[in-house]
């Protein structure tokens, strides 16, 4: 669609020169996440919660799409337009407004990103633990949209264990104010919960307060070789087993480590077909005793070597094979595309062995990573859309892989999001009857359905 006549005019008397945009090079610029491509009709870029409610009047009123996003680092296709509309983001409403030790939070606008938050967090001496890959550029408001995660979310969990209040602009162009300041609170509906994950579908959120905790004494990292990743995974469970919560528990499989090795030069023994990167945090005098468990533990799994940190910058050599391998695995395919599901973590070794079975059962390129401690998995599929056999070798691997995942107890999305991706497994997943109450709640909040619509049938 276009947007109605006069519409533009009137979104550049409420934005000003700098806040509405209309080239065609700005529009490819918003079109796109990591999943998918759409380009919007405009964008709109509110400084002020008051631009957003006028903007957010004037589209409900003419029932324009409106696609609320921050940095657009979805894996999902979760802010894409899918039918032209409003992109309206919120990179210009990016402040961190307070941060209090007494109370132990933080209130930052929405297109705050979250590396700023946890960094003007930790200059007081406390932690805002949700932590994902995509942090340097993530926005707190896309976290809270769809309740991301990430490596440490096994000990510390998700954003919405960390969310105490937002601020949200419904489609009406009404101000919500939603939850407070307080660490407990059970007056009325959990309201910020409701809102979180919703994936922009109820509202535009325009400030968030969250929770803060004190940072931990100390951090211990090591990086542990094995022979393929089921055995990896049986790791996972003993470390949990012995009552060990590990704040970081990354595996890698063995083409993730080879294309490390191969893009940046992060070596790995000969034969390693698993890495596990392994930190735990807390009191020194814990901590040592919970690392020589963690070493025995992988002896006892027949480990091929293990690495540990005793500096920083050793530690930040070890992370290298973790943060460096999404961005080398793009550089050698067509596409890309990062899955997510989630496990009870007992069943973590069983879900890998699938993973690699479907792929070569439908002869896919699939590479797996996974936040292992909490049975949160990445397979990621490399594939050439435009030849025919890879393209359906992809989506034959993305069905099976689900319904695998669904007979073992799990989730279709563990913190990525639905988005266009998991449209159409989400059903699967809820079952009729919550997907009728989901259907109920977005038409309560956005009668005329131009939140972020395309996304969820309504």
């Amino acid at each position: 669609m276009s947007l109605p006549s006069g519409i533009a005019g009137e979104l550049k008397n409420i934005l000003g020169a700098d806040g509405f945009l209309e080239s065609e090079e700005d529009l490819r610029s918003f079109a796109y996440d990591l999943f998918a491509n759409h380009k919007p009709d405009a964008v709109a870029l509110p400084a002020t919660v008051e631009e957003v409610s006028a903007v957010m009047r004037l589209c409900n009123q003419h029932h324009v799409p409106v696609y609320p996003r921050g940095s657009g680092t979805s894996l999902a296709g979760s802010p894409v337009p899918v039918m032209g509309g409003l992109v309206l983001c919120s990179s210009r409403m990016n402040k961190v407004l307070e941060v209090s030790v007494t109370d132990r939070l933080a209130r930052v606008q929405a297109g705050c990103v979250t590396a700023e938050l946890q960094k003007a967090a930790a200059e007081k001496g406390l932690m805002y633990p949700p932590n994902p890959t995509s942090c340097l550029y993530s926005t707190i408001g896309g976290n809270v949209s769809t309740n991301a995660g990430g490596a440490s979310g096994a000990k510390y969990g998700v954003t919405r264990d960390y969310l105490l209040g937002l601020t949200v602009v419904l489609p009406g162009g009404e101000i919500v104010h939603m939850g407070n300041r307080c660490q407990k609170d059970v007056t009325g509906f959990d309201l910020p919960r409701l809102i979180c994950g919703s994936e922009g579908m109820l509202g535009f959120i325009a400030e968030v307060t969250v929770k803060l905790i004190p940072l931990p004494e100390s951090i211990r990292t090591a990086l542990a070789y094995f022979d393929d990743a089921a055995e990896a995974g049986s790791v996972v469970t003993d470390i949990v087993g012995h009552r060990i919560l590990p704040c970081t528990l990354e595996l890698m499989d063995g083409v993730f480590l080879k294309t490390v090795a191969e893009v940046y030069g992060v070596p790995c023994p000969e034969g390693a077909g698993a890495a596990l990167l392994i930190e735990v945090d807390g009191p020194d005098m814990v901590l040592e005793g919970q690392m020589k468990t963690i070493e025995k533990i992988c002896g006892e799994h027949h480990a091929i070597g293990m690495e540990f940190a005793a500096t920083e910058e050793e530690r930040d050599t070890l992370w290298k094979a973790r943060r460096g391998g999404t961005a080398a695995l793009v550089r050698q395919a067509d596409r890309l595309v990062t899955l997510d599901y989630a496990v009870p973590v007992s069943l973590l070794p069983r879900a890998l062995k699938l993973m690699e079975k479907l792929a070569n059962e439908h002869h896919c390129n699939v590479v797996t990573i996974a936040h292992a401690a909490d049975g949160n998995l990445h397979p990621m599929v490399l594939y050439s859309p435009g030849v025919p056999a890879e393209d359906a070798a992809y989506h034959a691997f993305c069905d099976a892989s689900t319904r695998a995942i669904l007979e073992l107890g799990g989730t279709v999305s563990g913190e990525h999001g639905i988005g266009l991706e998991k449209k159409q497994y989400m059903p699967m997943q809820l079952g009729d009857e919550q997907m009728r109450i989901m259907r109920g709640i977005c038409r309560l909040f956005d009668p005329y359905g131009i939140m972020n619509p395309g996304k969820l049938e309504r």
